[in-house]
């Protein structure tokens, strides 16, 4: 296989690579900082 076809290949797979991890990351809703009912129940308690 000659170099010029190997790195052609190779900065594809980088490119591709880059590519993907630049992509929209969505929030876990489980990590929302909204409290939780128990702790505002507690609250109005006091």
């Amino acid at each position: 296989m000659s170099k010029k076809l190997l790195y052609s290949v190779l900065t594809g797979i980088v490119a591709i690579g880059v590519l993907a991890a630049c992509g929209e990351v969505e929030e876990d809703p489980a990590t929302d900082n909204a409290p939780m009912e128990e702790e505002v129940e507690m609250e109005e308690m006091e």
